[in-house]
């Protein structure tokens, strides 16, 4: 039943995932639609849209892979987004993205975090294991 959900649900269905990411990641903007009609975006706790398309939603459902661009069109032109297709093995049932409104800051903070020469203060045994 959340197959079908993901796969061909209106937006009221996919609503409580979407909801439940959206307050994970600390009210940052979410999307999420399946792959055969149009779902939601949320924002600061509301839903600011039942009726979203998407079109980096829908690239990442073709395309069957993560991305991490900025979006061209729509509400989040020139902001980082990054969108992941839900998948059941090889089969894209839907997809559900966060908008980075830090515009890519959180990224790079990220990014600066693996770097190699930053553990060079730890102690051996801090080290992670690989």
């Amino acid at each position: 039943m959340l197959k079908e959900s993901l796969k061909k649900g209106e937006a009221k269905e996919i609503l409580p995932i979407a909801y439940a990411v959206h307050l994970l990641v600390n009210k940052v903007p979410v999307t999420m639609r399946s792959k055969e009609k149009p779902g939601v975006r949320i924002e600061k706790g509301e839903i600011v849209d039942d009726n979203y398309e998407g079109y980096v939603m829908k690239l990442a459902i073709k395309l069957g892979k993560t991305l991490r661009v900025s979006a061209t069109m729509g509400p989040y032109t020139g902001l980082p987004v990054i969108v992941v297709p839900i998948k059941d093995g090889d089969e894209v049932l839907g997809a559900i993205g966060v908008v980075d409104v830090t515009a890519g800051i959180f990224e790079d903070v990220l990014a600066l975090s693996r770097r190699p020469e930053l553990y060079k203060f730890l102690p051996d045994d801090a080290y992670p294991k690989m």
